[in-house]
């Protein structure tokens, strides 16, 4: 027997098999584990209100919703008063928003349990949808651990003399800056933990069907992420907070030899190029046509998560600059199937693919080169401007394919 929804078939075993995998993960989380401290994971808690965020978007019916809020108060009120595990700090009360997250998929899951039909699959793809984000966090801390055991030595050294490059210690200087403004510290390490809420935020905006984007959020976020894991194998390096310790950011060196690679014992291997400002920039450019003043809030979340990659520690400039042509790849691959097949796509990921590779080559075999300061500068502007004119040239497809849709509602 099977559901059908949207055009597809779904087995009649994957809905309840999905409903009840998220149901046991989430029992394993509150009985087996120290609830809270997984809760207070930087990046879950905010997976947790992106699923919340997901949910509504649907919109829900009445009942569907008040379930939700009901079952998220009693839970928090368990969490607060009788788990002994609440602690009256920023990541307390976050934790405890975190638990419309959890309420979300409870009632989710429910309902594919419930329903049938169309209805169940519609439920079903929620429930993914809002569970994908929060899962994903937590394996990618176990797939960043496994790049940790498979290079011991980094090559943070190389990507440190390319940021020397520049003539300037920009990475040095961002760091002493939010580290004599406490509030912009706070504000750009809570923005840094905050992605996967963001990211949700525009997947809940491309299901509520107000606007067609032009990406496909959920094939450019999880896609990309797990593609670029791969790059993090061929240069791995962990950014200066970890390489230089205690150094960063008003003891770094002026000079490194590139004659030995860093042996480092923690620290991520995610540096080259950044997906997290990849993911930044991916938001703001997909915010354009969804209207002034959220484009405008885009632009400001992608100017913090800058100063926070650099200012605190967690990338190098080139991993910044790298991380643009990847974008501009994850963009015309993930794009609607009417805009892939079209010039300024096809020529999209050929320079994005090109340039990435060629950053991630020039510094691990052309590090020499960033002593003159007019190459690092010029291999810079130039990779901004390329990607910069090739998303130019796409927007105006995009826009056409927004007023088709809209025309046609």
């Amino acid at each position: 027997m099977e559901a059908s929804g949207g055009g597809q078939s779904v087995p009649a075993a994957i809905p309840a098999l999905v409903a009840f995998a998220v149901l046991a993960t989430q029992g394993y989380l509150a009985l087996g584990r120290n609830f809270a401290n997984v809760v207070e994971t930087p990046f879950f808690p905010y997976c947790l209100l992106g699923a919340f965020a997901i949910h509504m978007a649907t919109r829900p019916g009445v009942r569907e919703r008040l379930w939700t809020l009901a079952l998220a108060a009693v839970s928090m009120a368990w969490f607060v008063g009788l788990s002994g595990k609440f602690r009256p700090s920023g990541a307390g009360v976050l934790a405890c928003c975190a638990f419309l997250g959890l309420s979300s998929l409870t009632v989710l899951a429910v309902q594919v349990l419930r329903l049938r039909g169309d209805p169940q699959v519609e439920k079903l793809h929620t429930l993914f949808a809002g569970s994908v984000f929060g899962y994903s966090a937590l394996l990618i801390g176990g797939v960043l651990s496994v790049t940790t055991a498979l290079h011991p030595q980094t090559y943070d050294l190389y990507l440190y003399a390319a940021d020397q490059g520049y003539g300037i210690p920009i990475c040095a200087w961002t760091g002493q800056f939010l580290a004599r403004q406490h509030w912009l510290f706070v504000t750009c390490a809570q923005v840094y933990e905050s992605l996967p809420l963001a990211v949700s935020l525009l997947y809940a905006y491309q299901r509520s069907g107000a606007k067609p984007l032009g990406i496909r959020v959920l094939a450019a976020f999880l896609g990309g992420g797990v593609a670029v894991y791969a790059l993090y194998n061929i240069l791995p390096g962990a950014g200066p907070y970890y390489a230089f310790d205690k150094a960063f950011p008003d003891h770094l060196p002026q000079a490194v030899g590139l004659h030995v690679v860093k042996l480092l014992q923690e620290g991520p291997r995610n540096a080259i190029p950044s997906m997290h400002l990849g993911c930044a920039l991916l938001i703001f450019w997909n915010c354009r046509q969804v209207g002034r003043w959220v484009y405008f809030g885009s632009a400001l979340y992608l100017v913090i998560t800058v100063l926070a990659c650099l200012g605190l520690g967690e990338h190098y400039v080139v991993d910044l600059v790298a991380a643009v042509p990847y974008v501009l790849l994850l963009q015309a691959v993930c794009a609607p199937a009417e805009l892939r097949s079209r010039p300024e796509w096809r020529q999209s990921r050929l320079a994005g693919a090109i340039l990435t590779l060629a950053w991630i080559a020039a510094v691990r075999f052309g590090a020499p080169l960033f002593h003159w300061h007019a190459f690092a500068w010029t291999l810079s502007m130039v990779t901004l401007a390329v990607c910069g004119v090739a998303r130019h040239r796409m927007l105006p497809a995009e826009a056409g394919v927004q007023k088709r849709a809209i025309q046609a509602i």
